[in-house]
């Protein structure tokens, strides 16, 4: 597996979709809950300097020495509007680009993100019309 460091704005769309349109006062209250205040400029910046920063240790884990060369110069939050769909899309490419080491296993952050997907995820497949015509047996 390969791994690299997502763009910004990658991890500007994630927190974005999640600071304007994702419904789950739940998993919002979570990661207020982890220091993560995404009603406010200051929390989303922490909650993006975060993401940044497991997303380096993947790489560092994945490349060792090799890995400094690879690093972009930090991260700087910048509100990035998106759509559901590559809000999933960019969720899924930083959580995979993050799973090395043993980053999926002991980060806390990394587990929420992982259940925030599955929960978009589902908020897509719950409005297709197939689903909404299947039966509930």
């Amino acid at each position: 597996m390969s791994a690299f460091i997502v763009e910004n704005k990658t991890i500007n769309e994630i927190i974005t979709f999640l600071y304007l349109d994702f419904k789950s006062e739940y998993y919002k209250d979570k990661l207020k809950e982890m220091g993560f205040d995404i009603t406010t400029d200051e929390g989303r910046e922490k909650l993006g300097k975060e993401m940044y920063f497991l997303n380096v240790m993947a790489v560092r884990y994945r490349y060792e020495e090799r890995a400094d060369e690879m690093i972009p110069p930090g991260y700087k939050y910048k509100l990035e509007p998106t759509n559901i769909y590559q809000a999933l899309k960019s969720l899924r490419c930083w959580l995979y680009q993050c799973s090395e080491g043993n980053i999926p296993e002991t980060s806390e952050l990394y587990k929420l993100m992982e259940k925030i997907s599955c929960q978009i995820a589902f908020d897509i497949v719950y409005k297709l019309k197939p689903f909404e015509d299947a039966e509930w047996r």
